[in-house]
């Protein structure tokens, strides 16, 4: 227990579970993602393939990514997880380039053409409503513009796009759906979470009526048995963000890196994301209404950012964040 208190307070959080059987082979596994959601995949992964064991390094992507630039040299990881694509498409030089036979099932927009790199999930921003927490004669907002009105002053709560890349793609891309004006106006009426969790930990304690955040996130709260918890898809539009993986170049443990990709890119990993944490599938082949009330994206008005373009401008963008934030409280 000491141990594991220590690597719990690490900034890159590394972990290996042996199975009951000792593994003969390895795979060292990169990640941002929650400790829940590696295990689950961890335990799945070895059941299938129990001679190799998950080795894991968590810790947030942009410090994965300098890791794997800092040890390009000598990789001391295998395969990276769950990056955005616009992040994961600037670290080119440091894939391997790979095709998984379950490549035929995602879209063309969500892998690269060279094979360096393939989307895995695909996030959706909403706003999650606690319609008990709501003020009295206050209606349910259809609308990003709907909070613009001065009465949800300190009602909504988001994460801060400094510190979260998915707060920062919902609150750039915000700003092209409703316009520089309005887009000052619900900033002035936000309350920044000091992290990701906040924006939806937020309603679902009845802390905030309203919650800007991911309908993954927002989606176990409602189908955990929150009746009161409402996913709102804007009608002005919204924005999706997809993450990915790629296999470290010069990879050691290249043939168990391989089966890894493979799995995670397979209906099997992607469906039981899914199942257990609404983690909306980057393939194109499973039913989603099998297991939860999520709306197909065909069905949900998607405003497309441009990636480029929205990581070049991110420090004007921040910038212009603080300053907004800053007027409030003078």
């Amino acid at each position: 227990m000491k141990l594991l208190s220590k690597l719990l307070l690490a900034t890159a959080l590394a972990f290996t579970v042996t199975a009951a059987g000792a593994a003969s082979d390895k795979v060292v596994l990169y990640s941002s993602n929650n400790v829940d959601t590696l295990n689950l995949i961890k335990d799945a992964f070895e059941k299938k393939y129990p001679d190799i064991n998950i080795s894991v390094v968590r810790a947030g992507s942009g410090s994965l990514m300098q890791r794997i630039k800092a040890e390009a040299k000598n990789p001391m990881g295998d395969i990276f997880w769950s990056g955005g694509l616009s992040t994961i498409n600037q670290f080119e030089d440091y894939q391997e380039p790979y095709k998984t036979p379950e490549a035929d099932k995602v879209a063309p927009d969500l892998k690269d053409a060279k094979d360096h790199w393939l989307g895995t999930n695909i996030h959706v921003a909403i706003l999650m409503v606690n319609t008990k927490q709501l003020p009295k004669g206050y209606e349910v907002p259809k609308s990003w513009k709907d909070l613009a009105d001065s009465k949800w002053e300190g009602l909504i709560i988001s994460p801060d796009p400094a510190k979260s890349g998915t707060a920062y793609s919902t609150l750039y891309g915000l700003r092209e759906i409703v316009g520089p004006e309005t887009f000052e106006k619900i900033v002035k009426n936000m309350v920044v979470a000091g992290t990701t969790a906040g924006a939806y930990e937020g309603p679902a304690r009845g802390e905030f009526p309203v919650g800007i955040t991911m309908e993954n996130a927002a989606s176990e709260y409602k189908e955990g048995g929150l009746p009161n918890i409402e996913i709102i898809y804007p009608e002005d539009g919204t924005v999706t963000m997809a993450e990915g993986m790629f296999i470290l170049k010069d990879a050691k443990n290249m043939d168990a890196a391989k089966k890894l990709y493979d799995f995670l890119a397979s209906k099997e990993a992607q469906e039981l994301l899914f199942q257990k944490y609404y983690r909306r599938p980057a393939r194109n082949d499973i039913d989603l209404s099998k297991f939860s009330h999520v709306p197909p994206l065909d069905q949900i008005k998607v405003h497309d950012v441009d990636q480029q373009k929205s990581g070049d401008e991110r420090a004007e963008f921040l910038k212009q964040f603080n300053d907004i934030r800053a007027s409030v409280k003078k």
